[in-house]
């Protein structure tokens, strides 16, 4: 199984990947890892991926991790739809509410539209707690419907 990761933070990309190969066998050299949307879309229009793990706030350039862009994931998204990509992915995020002041969404809010308007290839929008387990089983369930 190959397996694409847009995830910048460090605890939560260690996480992940030390999760897919202790419960899933999923050995590091399958996964493909990227920092940035834009590095996210080059990497899904060129390679077909089984599965698709993709924080919802990613920054704008590798260098650049202090500019972080709240939604910067629905742009990769968007995208994926646009050229009918089909590779199953979950949205996974350690935040509750997205952007500021006035242009604040809740977690809840968002992955309601998400799912609304991605259901051919978005499964999931997880919450990422480094105290739970409940985002391994909601990945382990998307993965063995693979």
């Amino acid at each position: 199984m190959k397996v694409l990761v847009a995830e910048d933070n460090e605890l939560k990309l260690k996480s992940i990947l030390d999760f897919l190969e202790s419960s899933h066998g999923i050995k590091s050299d399958l996964v493909k890892v990227v920092l940035t949307p834009d590095d996210a879309i080059v990497e899904i229009k060129k390679k077909i991926y089984d599965f698709f793990i993709l924080d919802m706030s990613l920054p704008a350039f590798e260098q650049d991790k202090k500019q972080i862009r709240s939604l910067s994931g629905k742009r990769v998204l968007m995208t994926m739809k646009h050229k009918r990509l089909k590779t199953r992915t979950v949205v996974f995020t350690q935040w509750d509410v997205f952007g500021h002041h006035d242009d604040r969404v809740s977690l809840e809010n968002l992955k309601t539209e998400l799912l609304d308007t991605f259901p051919s290839f978005l499964k999931d929008i997880i919450f990422w707690e480094s105290s739970s387990n409940e985002w391994k089983v909601r990945i382990s369930s998307q993965i063995n419907e693979l």
